[in-house]
């Protein structure tokens, strides 16, 4: 079996913070077997380094805070989830019996992300599809004039034309956004629907056993 995989595997798998996911992340890749994992040129090269840039900087106004330093602005964008994971740690590092202990526990497992998700790449990919400057346009725009997120329709964009040669199915955490209403959004083009005959499936992270 061919998987697509989303970010948010990589993340569940880099980043060990006690979610749920973590254990169904690990429990999906556990079990690959001789199944082929594909993950798309746009995450490789761009939004998994700028993933890791903001897990650097959550770290540095994290250890700024907690040392009682004004934090200000950040020094490069943080998303909206971004700035409530780090009010989270503050807040659980202030929450903490054992302070310190709390502080050198999170930089620990920070210290860890870019090599386990360098080793995530390395170990788990079985080949890197779709170049950035290949992702067709048009499918990107139909897919985020619903989705409203450039990161998830170049992704699922990715995928549907992969799919195309290699017959996959998508891979994800994300069962707001990556549904099978939004894939076939696609067939109510009649360019798009002609060009993009089949469609792969979805399914979740939350529902491997």
């Amino acid at each position: 079996m061919n998987w697509f995989l989303d970010m948010n595997l990589i993340v569940y798998y880099s980043l060990e913070m006690g979610h749920p996911l973590e254990e169904k992340a690990r429990l999906f890749l556990k079990k690959k077997g001789n199944s082929k994992f594909f993950l798309c040129e746009y995450i490789q090269k761009e939004n998994l380094p700028r993933w890791l840039k903001r897990q650097e900087e959550i770290l540095r106004m994290f250890n700024a805070s907690v040392s009682g330093q004004q934090i200000g602005e950040s020094e490069i964008y943080l998303f909206g989830k971004d700035k409530i994971f780090l009010n989270r740690l503050i807040l659980m590092h202030k929450n903490s019996k054992d302070k310190e202990k709390f502080k050198l526990n999170i930089n620990k497992i920070f210290s860890f992300v870019n090599i386990k998700s360098k080793l995530f790449l390395e170990k788990y990919i079985d080949k890197f599809v779709i170049p950035i400057k290949d992702i067709h346009f048009e499918l990107f725009s139909s897919l985020n004039t619903y989705l409203q997120n450039i990161s998830d329709a170049k992704t699922i964009a990715s995928g549907i034309q992969e799919h195309q040669g290699n017959k996959l199915t998508l891979i994800t955490a994300d069962k707001k956004d990556w549904t099978k209403e939004l894939i076939e959004e696609v067939h109510n083009d009649i360019v798009l629907s002609k060009k993009y005959v089949s469609l792969p499936k979805v399914e979740y992270l939350q529902n491997f056993n």
